[in-house]
């Protein structure tokens, strides 16, 4: 048995810990990034830094070929999906029947 007189409620994972740690740490992130000035030119490098890597992928014919290829994939993947699911709205329309009357079971009237 052990020796430790802690409450049933005891957080033993650390989660609650690590989730306020991390609160706070995005919270002092996101005030130096946008209030400082540092913060500012530092956010300014990391963007164009970040355009430019995405360019350089844009100019490299190889991952063109490879975007286009994942762009006709998912075209025809989407293409499968929507007509998919125009049968299976077909399917499970119900025909439109006249209106039966609540107080009906099995076509015959329960009275009037």
């Amino acid at each position: 048995m052990s020796d430790c007189k802690c409450s049933g409620n005891h957080d033993s994972s650390g989660f609650v810990s690590g989730l306020a740690l991390g609160l706070v740490l995005g919270a002092t992130g996101a005030h130096f990034l946008n209030s400082t000035d540092q913060g500012k030119e530092l956010l300014s490098n990391l963007k164009d830094r970040a355009g430019d890597a995405i360019e350089s992928i844009k100019d490299n014919p190889d991952l063109s070929d490879k975007i286009a290829d994942l762009q006709k994939t998912m075209d025809q993947a989407r293409s499968t999906i929507n007509s998919a699911a125009e049968r299976v709205a077909e399917a499970t329309d119900s025909p439109k029947h006249a209106k039966k009357n609540f107080f009906q079971k099995m076509g015959a009237s329960l009275g009037k």
